[in-house]
């Protein structure tokens, strides 16, 4: 069986087609999986067994442009038997339309499906839910005939290499021995942050009362966010981890002792990873976006009556979803996992 997948969106969101995946190998072993994804969100299917990854190319308009046409020729050749559309896009209902697919389907908000040339379509609300998003995957994979096995394991196979580079940037540290604290401050929107100073303070008692060490990641981006962070610490074995690539990202987290930060893409990865997490929402729904796969994982989450939300302005202020979770109450949750 031949399988297109079509989700180009980010490294969370990749990392959540895991669970899709294995149900698809489940059914049929010898299944061939092509996925469409962004560009530099590819890292976690990289080595996946049975998968190919085609990428969609971002920078200037000319190289989108040239990379979709390129894109375009590869489906048309692909023939396969069944389509995925979990982006639901301009886009992707072209690759769709052009795919000839023996059969075809799509999730998304109903409003999106409204146009669209998918013989199955599955209305699914990404803000309330009521269910993950690996389950409402499974939904579609099951609207269009495959059984499903019930998987939601996440873990994927990491770059070696990434691995061993990993265990130098510890040692070159002298942090074999030490507990280490792992700290993802960033989000792809400032209302899905936790505030950097309640990181710091967080920090502050790690390296206190565990007598550890903190790593602080954040991309390029994210410098002035990550230096926010260090700023507010007193002292202490503290390391900012800012730009690394998406490989180094991984196989550090995979050395820390515990994991703590939003929802985004690297919570998805120690969840991945089995790495004990403490994860923190605030305007997404934990139930629709959490961590399902760390057999020692904690959320955080006070709902407010305007979350779940997906604007980029809130008029709540210092009151705001993130705002109202306290240091003392994530620190104790990290300390239940210990």
């Amino acid at each position: 069986m031949k399988v297109l997948i079509i989700r180009t969106r980010y490294l969370g969101d990749t990392i959540l087609l895991v669970p899709l995946i294995r149900e698809i190998q489940q059914f049929d072993r010898n299944a061939r999986i092509t996925v469409i994804l962004n560009e530099g969100t590819g890292y976690p299917l990289e080595r996946f067994p049975g998968v190919e990854i085609l990428s969609l190319a971002r920078g200037s308009a000319l190289a989108r442009s040239a990379s979709f046409l390129s894109l375009m020729g590869h489906v048309r050749s692909l023939r396969p038997d069944l389509l995925l559309d979990l982006t639901v896009s301009d886009r992707s209902r072209w690759l769709t339309r052009i795919s000839r697919a023996g059969k075809t389907g799509a999730a998304g908000e109903a409003a999106d499906l409204a146009r669209g040339p998918w013989e199955v379509r599955l209305p699914i609300d990404l803000n309330w839910g009521p269910d993950s998003v690996v389950a409402m995957h499974g939904a579609l994979l099951c609207a269009l005939g495959i059984p499903l096995a019930g998987i939601t394991e996440k873990a994927y196979f990491p770059d070696p290499l990434w691995r061993e580079r990993a265990r130098g940037w510890i040692r070159e540290r002298e942090l074999d021995m030490v507990p280490l604290l792992f700290l993802h401050p960033g989000g792809r929107h400032w209302f899905k942050r936790w505030p950097p100073d309640r990181f710091a303070r967080l920090a502050d008692l790690w390296l206190k009362k565990r007598e550890g060490a903190v790593v602080v990641a954040g991309t390029g981006a994210e410098r002035t966010l990550v230096d926010s962070v260090l700023s507010g610490v007193s002292g202490g074995r503290i390391y900012p981890l800012i730009g690394a690539s998406v490989g180094l990202l991984d196989g550090l987290i995979r050395r820390s002792t515990l994991f703590v930060g939003n929802d985004s893409g690297p919570l998805h990865m120690a969840d991945a990873a089995h790495v004990p997490l403490v994860g923190l929402f605030g305007s997404t729904l934990p139930k629709v976006w959490g961590p399902i796969s760390s057999p020692r994982r904690e959320v955080v989450f006070h709902q407010k009556d305007c979350s779940p939300c997906h604007h980029t302005g809130c008029s709540l202020g210092s009151a705001n979803c993130l705002a109202s979770l306290s240091v003392e109450e994530v620190f104790s949750r990290m300390e239940a996992l210990l």
